[in-house]
């Protein structure tokens, strides 16, 4: 079960690095036309409404993009670490999150805001998460060359 709690801290981090680095887009997009405060309330509540169908296929996509994802972890994980000042961790980070997010993009079949969705379901439902262990590790497999 420590499986489960790895894929759970992962993507608990991968969720909170996208969500910033859309967040900064975001706000770069938005900047000219800020929104009345009573406009950006409702926000918060659009992703549960907008909640995709996790079956299977979706699943599969997901479990790809999460191997790309952590690809680019491990690539800048040293690199965050060993960042001498305050400002190149947060250059690295931004750049890994750009990157997170350019490797779900690329995926077939699923979208960074889906991605995200499956994140926040995994962390509250196990059997979801078990599941998504299970693609992932057949994802895993279809990756490696044969020996």
């Amino acid at each position: 079960m420590s499986l489960n709690r790895i894929l759970l801290s992962g993507l608990s981090a991968l969720a909170i690095v996208t969500g910033t680095v859309l967040g900064a887009a975001n706000a770069q997009d938005a900047a000219p036309q800020t929104p009345p405060p009573a406009e950006a309330a409702p926000q918060p509540e659009a992703p549960a409404a907008a909640a995709p169908a996790m079956d299977e296929t979706k699943l599969k996509s997901f479990a790809v993009a999460f191997l790309e994802v952590t690809k680019v972890t491990e690539s800048y994980k040293p690199q965050i670490e060993a960042a001498g000042t305050t400002e190149d961790q947060q250059r690295l980070q931004q750049e890994a999150g750009e990157k997170m997010v350019e490797a779900v993009n690329n995926a077939d079949g699923i979208s960074v805001e889906e991605y995200n969705t499956i994140i926040q379901a995994a962390q509250t439902n196990p059997d979801l998460a078990q599941q998504i262990n299970g693609h992932i590790t057949e994802a895993a497999g279809a990756q490696q060359p044969a020996q």
